[in-house]
C-alpha cells in the first residue's frame, strides 16, 4: 500500500494538488495523510478519489476547542501509525509506545530517522517557496507484508531523502 503524507499547506492548495496530482498518478498512492494546518485544504482533492486521513493544525479552531481530535490512529497491513500536527504538543510518550510509526509535521522541516524500531517521519511543508529557509517537500510511506519504505520529495518530484525497513516483531529495522 502506497500512502501520500502532507503538512503544513497554510492554504496553498496549489502546491498541495502538484504533489498529490503526481502521487495519484506517477506513484499510484490509494491513501493521503494531512497533516494539519490547513486542514480544510483537502477540499480541493475530491477529484482524485483517494482516502484521506487528517488531523488539524494549531492554528485551526477546532483544534484550539477539541471539537476535531489532536490526533489519530491507523493500522496498515498491522503498522499502527500515529498521525499528529505538533509532535511536541499532540504526542504523548504512550502514543509513542503503542506507535510504529509516527507522522507529524508543524515544524514545516522534512525528516526521516528510526529510533528504538519506530520510525518518527515529517514530510516537511508546502507553504511556499520557502518557509523557514526550507523549500516545499511531501512524503510517502509504502507499506508491504514484511519490508516498508519512507521517502521524501521536494516539489520538483526529486527525491530527498529514503528509508527501507524490515518489519520484526520488536519493531522496524533498516535494510
Amino acid at each position: 500500500m502506497k500512502i501520500g503524507i502532507v503538512s503544513d499547506t497554510h492554504g496553498n492548495t496549489e502546491r498541495l494538488e502538484t504533489a498529490v496530482d503526481w502521487m495519484v498518478r506517477k506513484q499510484k498512492i490509494s491513501m493521503l495523510y494531512h497533516l494539519g494546518d490547513d486542514y480544510d485544504d483537502v477540499k480541493q482533492l475530491e477529484n482524485q478519489y483517494i482516502e484521506i486521513v487528517q488531523v488539524p493544525g494549531i492554528y485551526d479552531e477546532r483544534y484550539k476547542d477539541s471539537s476535531l481530535p489532536a490526533k489519530s490512529f491507523e493500522t496498515v497491513l498491522g503498522l499502527n501509525i500515529l498521525l499528529a500536527h505538533s509532535y511536541e504538543k499532540d504526542v504523548s510518550p504512550e502514543d509513542v509506545r503503542r506507535s510504529d510509526i509516527i507522522l507529524y509535521g508543524h515544524t514545516h522541516r522534512e525528516e526521516l530517522r528510526l529510533v528504538d524500531g519506530k520510525l518518527f517521519m515529517n514530510p516537511g511543508h508546502l507553504k511556499g517557496a520557502l518557509d523557514k529557509n526550507m523549500p516545499p517537500t511531501f512524503g510517502m510511506l509504502t507499506i508491504q507484508d514484511r519490508n516498508a519504505s519512507a521517502a521524501i520529495y521536494g516539489l520538483n518530484f526529486k527525491l530527498v531523502r529514503s528509508m527501507e525497513f524490515m518489519r520484526s516483531e520488536s519493531g522496524l529495522y533498516k535494510t
